[in-house]
């Protein structure tokens, strides 16, 4: 880890909407097998799944140029209580994150909805337990010390390694498409696989996106669509990171605010003071990063990762202040330690990397203006820059050879596309407010919004009134609403 290393939850690209759909041929039936069973145990490697949950896999062509070579999706299907009315299927935040284990409620309005309706999770394509996989890891021989904050070469010679590694380790035919263009043909793949005439679902941060470009590409084929942590298709990368950033900052002085209230907090509600005081921690981790006692190297870069990830998620703020103030104080344990080693994920990591390059790289970009907006995006947000640079590196998808089949664009409505339901909350630094409110309108869709801190929730039993007019929709979509506020 470096003070080059920029960290983004969400990268967000659009495809061109003049790709052509996936071949008519009915996929085939999905061979449902417990998941406890010896052949999916393997799935699960944090616990057992949960009681009744079932496994499977389904099949799609790699591309529509390539329906010879194929890719093998994991799917998991929690089956309804009652009689079945139906299957929702849950599109995964990322990208890179696996699905195939949905965080939906076991009580509250949730349960009204699996009384009737199959859960349907999955590993998009290249992640989880979905094959082939994507892979960016450097072998032993490859790897070379991490550049410190002044070695500008030294970092971007880093990201061409990292480009090489995802190209040699998941195949050059692949990576060339792990996009989410072939993201939304699978996901027609899937509910033609599940029996369903059209597709009801629920669509999660990264997962927005695709489902934003399902409706335009597949509009006849949806019976009801929720999405939660908007994605917005009008921006590029520049603007959604610079904007994601901004939220970032504005998230970092609410939890400050937040934590000095709740008291034993290294920070403070005034907002300079506060980044100092945080500056200050990094600054010292920096110049000798702090031993734990079962010799946990602790750095500046691991609290930011820390920092970064949690923010996000109000209900883990006091985790966060704890945290911090253990960091602090010279007093980090085991608690602290696992809490940073649960924000790394490698391998969504390297899925997120190729996901994402597969979507927008440029391999013809003028790199001086890449420059300038890669230092753009580095100080958007004050709160983790501590060691402010006069220049930033370029990143892994500025080298990335192919071109990235995207570009922003205003969503193109059919008058056969039902009304959505689009999801945001106020503070939200991942998916801020804004992306929700314009894509609402683009869809001509109703919004609920949640007047507080956090990035998705749908379902998960953390606000009953989102998660009533979630089911309520999902169960009648066809009913007429309007904007909603939830407080």
């Amino acid at each position: 880890m470096t003070a080059f290393r920029v960290l983004f939850l969400l990268a967000v690209a659009v495809q061109l909407p003049a790709y052509a759909k996936p071949s008519g041929t009915a996929p085939g039936t999905i061979q449902w097998q417990p998941c406890n069973s010896t052949a999916f145990q393997h799935w699960f490697s944090d616990g057992p799944p949960p009681a009744g949950l079932q496994c499977g896999y389904v099949e799609a062509p790699l591309s529509n140029q390539n329906a010879a070579q194929t890719v093998r999706l994991a799917l998991t299907r929690l089956p309804a209580v009652g009689p079945k009315k139906g299957s929702v299927v849950i599109i995964a935040d990322g990208p890179g994150s696996p699905g195939i284990n949905p965080k939906i409620a076991e009580q509250g309005p949730a349960w009204r909805l699996q009384k009737s309706y199959d859960i349907i999770g999955y590993d998009p394509r290249g992640v989880g337990q979905s094959t082939p996989k994507i892979s960016c890891q450097l072998t032993a021989s490859e790897e070379t010390p991490s550049p410190d904050e002044n070695d500008l070469p030294g970092a971007e010679q880093q990201a061409r390694d990292m480009v090489a590694a995802c190209i040699k380790q998941t195949g050059t035919d692949v990576v060339q498409h792990m996009g989410t263009h072939e993201a939304v043909n699978d996901l027609d793949i899937l509910r033609r696989a599940l029996g369903e005439p059209a597709l009801t679902a629920v669509a999660y941060s990264y997962g927005t996106k695709v489902a934003e470009l399902y409706a335009e590409r597949f509009p006849k084929k949806i019976r009801a669509l929720v999405l939660d942590g908007v994605v917005n298709l009008k921006e590029d990368d520049f603007n959604q990171r610079i904007n994601q950033e901004r939220g970032f900052q504005q998230s970092f002085l609410r939890f400050a605010d937040d934590c000095e209230k709740n008291g034993s907090c290294p920070l403070t509600s005034e907002p300079n003071w506060a980044i100092q005081r945080y500056h200050r921690m990094l600054r010292k981790l920096h110049d000798a990063p702090f031993v734990t006692p079962s010799g946990y190297e602790i750095s500046a870069d691991d609290v930011i990762t820390l920092t970064r990830n949690l923010l996000p998620w109000r209900e883990r703020w006091p985790e966060l202040a704890t945290a911090l103030r253990k960091i602090d104080e010279g007093k980090a344990d085991d608690a602290v330690t696992d809490l940073i080693d649960e924000s790394y994920t490698p391998d969504a990591d390297d899925a997120r990397t190729v996901i994402t390059c597969a979507d927008m790289a440029k391999p013809d970009a003028d790199q001086q203006l890449l420059r300038r907006q890669r230092q753009q995006i580095n100080t958007a947000a004050s709160f983790p820059n501590y060691l402010p640079l006069h220049e930033y590196p370029l990143e892994t998808c500025d080298f990335w050879p192919y071109p990235g089949h995207v570009e922003p664009h205003a969503p193109v409505l059919s008058t056969a596309l039902p009304s959505l339901l689009f999801i945001t909350q106020r503070y939200d630094p991942v998916t801020p407010y804004r992306n929700a409110r314009e894509m609402a309108s683009s869809f001509k869709s109703p919004l609920i919004t949640r007047e507080g801190d956090g990035h998705t929730l749908a379902l998960t039993g953390v606000d009953s009134c989102v998660d009533d007019a979630v089911v309520d929709y999902l169960l009648s979509p066809k009913k007429q609403r309007r904007d909603k506020s939830c407080h």
